[in-house]
């Protein structure tokens, strides 16, 4: 991920398995990555959506990698859209990288993220 925004805290790592399905509001003290369907908010210190998971709703975090399908509004610190990315939406940013061959449409904002 990336230095200014660490990609693990105290909280370790979470891991939603492939194929799961999942809807509501999702709080995660580390890193969470999402190789399933997650409709709903996201907020963790680190959120990986794998090139097998799709997410419809609101990412919340310092570091955000995004490899499969994202539909909504991302707010991170450090933003990474791999190659076999898809967004549609809006993304708020303090730093974005887009990998050649990711697929986005929306507005990209860079303003500061704030630390808490």
């Amino acid at each position: 991920m990336d230095d200014k925004f660490p990609a693990t805290s105290t909280g370790g790592r979470s891991h939603l398995g492939e194929g799961s399905r999942i809807t509501g509001e999702l709080y995660f003290p580390g890193t969470v990555e999402l190789p399933g369907y997650v409709k709903g908010r996201v907020d963790a210190t680190a959120i990986v959506i794998e090139t097998t998971g799709e997410v419809e709703g609101d990412l919340h975090a310092a570091s955000v990698a995004i490899k499969g399908h994202f539909h909504g509004q991302v707010t991170g610190g450090s933003v990474k859209l791999h190659s076999s990315a898809t967004v549609i939406g809006d993304i708020t940013y303090e730093s974005l990288s887009i990998e050649s061959g990711a697929v986005v449409e929306g507005k990209c904002n860079r303003q500061p993220f704030p630390k808490e």
